[in-house]
Parts: C-alpha cells; sequence; structure tokens
C-alpha cells in the first residue's frame, strides 16, 4: 500500500505543479466566462449614440407614431431621445434622386440611416433601409420594431379597434413553474432547472474523457520513457495502475473543486457586479442546486472516474505511441457518446422504461442516473441499485484491466491486437 501511496503522490504532484495544469484550471475557465459575459455586456452596454434617422413615408400615415415610438424607446443618461427621426417628403417618381442625395448624406455623416416605407406597406409587409453599416443588428432590430409596431397600429386604428386594447387581450401567458419535492414545492425556473442538470451531467462526460485519456498518456508515456521498467523494479504492476489511477483521479478532483468554485463565485457575485451595466442580468434565473445533488454528482463522477480509467489503462498499456492512442480510444468513446446522445430523451422522460434500463448500465450509469437524481426523478433504491452495480463493474474491470496491464506495460513494438489482450486476461 505504501508503494501504491508514492506512485499516487508522483502522479498527482508532477500533474498539479505544472503550468499547464495551472492554466487549465484556473486562467482557460475565466476565459470561457470571459468569451460568453463580455460580448453580451459589450453589446448591451455599448451606447448607440445619437442616430440620426430620415424616413420618406409614403403612406402619409405612419410618422407621426413613429416619432412617439421612438422617443419613448430608446434614451440617453440625460433622458434625450437617441433616435431623432426627420421626414423626407418627395414624390414617387423622383425617389432615385431624393436617395442619391440621403447617401450623399450617410457618406458625409450627416445621417446614418434612412427608410423608405411603400404606400402598400400594409400587403406587402416590406420597407427599404439603408445605412453605411447595416451590421449593427440592435439598431436594425429597433427599427424593425419601431415600423411593425406602428404599422400594426395603424392598421388597428383603422380597422375601428383599439391598438391598447387589442394588445392587452394579446398578452402572451406565462407559466410559474414549481417543483415538488419531498420538502414542499418551490417555483424553479424551468428552462434553468434543465440547463443545470444538463450542464453538469456534460460536466462528468468531459471529466471522463479528459481524466481518462490522462490515464492513458501516463501510461503510454511511461512506457516511451521506459519508466515503467524502474517502477517495475520496486512494486507490482497492480500498485503501478492503481497508483497511476488514484494520483490522477486526485488531481481531477482538485481541478473539478476549483471549477465548481469558480462556478460559485460567478453565480453569487457575477451577476451582481454586471447588473449595474446590464438591466436584464437581475432577470437572469439561478435554479438551486441541493446537497443531495451535490454529493451525487461527486459520487457519481467517482464512479464514472474508476470505471473508465480502468478502461483507458487498458488501452494504455496496449498503445505505444500516440498514434496508438487515437485508434484505441473507441472501446471508451462509444458507450460515453451514446450516453450524450440519449441524454435529452432522459430528461424528456426520466422515469420512463428507457430512462431506467439505461440509468442501471455501469457504463451509461455516471451521466445519466446522476441526470435522473438532478431531475429528483430517480428513487433511491434505483440509485442503491445503480451504484452496486458500478462497484461490481469497476472490480471485474480492474480485474481484467491488472492482467492486461502487467503485460502490456512491457509490449513494445508492434500493437498488440484486441484478440491478443483477450489471451492475456485467460493467462492465469
Amino acid at each position: 500500500m505504501s508503494k501504491t501511496w508514492i506512485i499516487l503522490k508522483r502522479e498527482c504532484l508532477t500533474r498539479v505543479r505544472t503550468k499547464g495544469f495551472i492554466i487549465g484550471t484556473v486562467v482557460s475557465p475565466l476565459l470561457l466566462i470571459l468569451i460568453f459575459v463580455l460580448p453580451s455586456v459589450f453589446v448591451r452596454t455599448g451606447s448607440e449614440g445619437k442616430q440620426r434617422i430620415a424616413v420618406i413615408d409614403f403612406t402619409r400615415r405612419l410618422m407621426p407614431d413613429m416619432k412617439s415610438y421612438a422617443d419613448g424607446v430608446k434614451r440617453d443618461g440625460n433622458d434625450n431621445p437617441l433616435y431623432e427621426l426627420a421626414e423626407i417628403q418627395t414624390a414617387p417618381d423622383n425617389l432615385g434622386a431624393q436617395k442619391q442625395a440621403l447617401n450623399e448624406r450617410i457618406l458625409k455623416g450627416e445621417l446614418n440611416v434612412y427608410l423608405v416605407i411603400p404606400a402598400d406597406v400594409f400587403e406587402t409587409n416590406q420597407y427599404e433601409l439603408y445605412a453605411k453599416n447595416i451590421s449593427n443588428f440592435q439598431l436594425n432590430e429597433s427599427l424593425n420594431g419601431m415600423v411593425s409596431s406602428t404599422v400594426s397600429k395603424v392598421r388597428l386604428s383603422e380597422s375601428g379597434l383599439d391598438p391598447v386594447r387589442v394588445a392587452a387581450l394579446n398578452h402572451r401567458v406565462g407559466a410559474r413553474t414549481f417543483k415538488i419535492a419531498e420538502s414542499g414545492t418551490k417555483e424553479e425556473n424551468s428552462e434553468a432547472a434543465f440547463m443545470l442538470s444538463y450542464i453538469l451531467a456534460f460536466m462528468i462526460y468531459i471529466a471522463l474523457v479528459f481524466y481518462g485519456q490522462f490515464v492513458m498518456r501516463g501510461v503510454i508515456e511511461d512506457k516511451q520513457s521506459r519508466v515503467v521498467e524502474v517502477m517495475l523494479s520496486s512494486a507490482r504492476p497492480n500498485q503501478i495502475m492503481a497508483g497511476k489511477i488514484l494520483g490522477i483521479g486526485l488531481t481531477g478532483l482538485i481541478q473539478m473543486a476549483v471549477w465548481a468554485l469558480l462556478i460559485l463565485f460567478t453565480a453569487l457575485y457575477g451577476i451582481a457586479a454586471v447588473r449595474p451595466f446590464v438591466s436584464a442580468a437581475g432577470k437572469i434565473p439561478i435554479p438551486s442546486v441541493s446537497e443531495w445533488t451535490l454529493v451525487s454528482f461527486v459520487v457519481f463522477f467517482l464512479l464514472g472516474y474508476f470505471l473508465y480509467a480502468a478502461i483507458y489503462a487498458a488501452l494504455g498499456s496496449l498503445g505505444n505511441s500516440d498514434a496508438d492512442i487515437q485508434n484505441l480510444q473507441w472501446p471508451a468513446l462509444v458507450p460515453l457518446i451514446f450516453a450524450m446522445l440519449v441524454m435529452m430523451a432522459v430528461v424528456k422522460n426520466p422515469e420512463g422504461k428507457l430512462s431506467l434500463v439505461l440509468s442501471l448500465i455501469p457504463f451509461f450509469t455516471p451521466m445519466l442516473m446522476f441526470l435522473r437524481i438532478s431531475v429528483h426523478s430517480a428513487p433511491l433504491a434505483q440509485i442503491i441499485v445503480s451504484i452496486v452495480l458500478c462497484l461490481l463493474t469497476i472490480a471485474g474491470l480492474v480485474w481484467v484491466t491488472g492482467r492486461i496491464f502487467r503485460i502490456g506495460i512491457l509490449m513494445y513494438g508492434k500493437r498488440p491486437t484486441l484478440p491478443e489482450a483477450w489471451k492475456w486476461i485467460r493467462y492465469s
């Protein structure tokens, strides 16, 4: 056991102390958060400035309501309207010359945008927008909303209906969602709860692939550097395998703990920091995470890690180079990818027979059973059965992997085939 502990410390410390681990653990998540958060902040906080907009309204009925809409929808810090609308009077047969004049004004910076609203806009539902920069989707969306709202209002008014009354009658109805649990009912946003469950299950998938490959590459590196031969002089193959799996697993837990703290910090303080700049940030729903869900995440991450780490260790002992690694990963990747593909079906019907059967298959259990737990749809008896099945599978895989590992780590040259690996398993 002391030799396994020495190997464990070596595997963990040699990785934790590297710059790559520090960058991957701290810097990469921060960059990922910034990549997702900063663009939305800049888009929403960047001031549009004064927008000078010319309007050619051939309907002769929209301009008053458009000015009223523009005065109310966009205002600067001093409560002054940002959109300055000016109506251009022209005859239809003079439209070409008028457009040329407006184009020159835009090129000179005297105008930002001009709109041409045809007389048949009520039938065609189309108008023309001219600007030097037509990629300003925020401005385009605002102008589309202004024209569309005004056209609808005129239509209703001319048909004898009250636009305000019609808007009230057509107001969208929303559902307040409540989660029922043994402790009672609690209001919770359904979309946010789904995203949280999906993200946590996806994190397990990423972690299993990432740290499993760590184990496989660790075996390959030791084989290539012949370090394993030195280690075999003082430790048994099973001790080496256990030390590698436990050491890299401890590294993974440290990394996951740091990521969890960063996510928690972002959820608690990130939104509060952004709220002064983005008013909508205060409306972002943050679902609650129970202690049971957090414990389940750790338990099924560990079960999944040991299960797939044993497989990756065996695959690594079969390979001799990075090229071999690329061809050896499919036995571990196929079940993980399949579990990812059926996650949506499990979320939609977590209590169905398909979800029950798949979540009890050990190779799918780490993600699918956790997913069912996170949506509170897995009875305790099923959870216990899934854990027991995973433990039995891990024990069997460790036995099989140990037989492959003790021979494969000393095999060089030609990469062994799977039938040859099966012969190693049968050796006494």
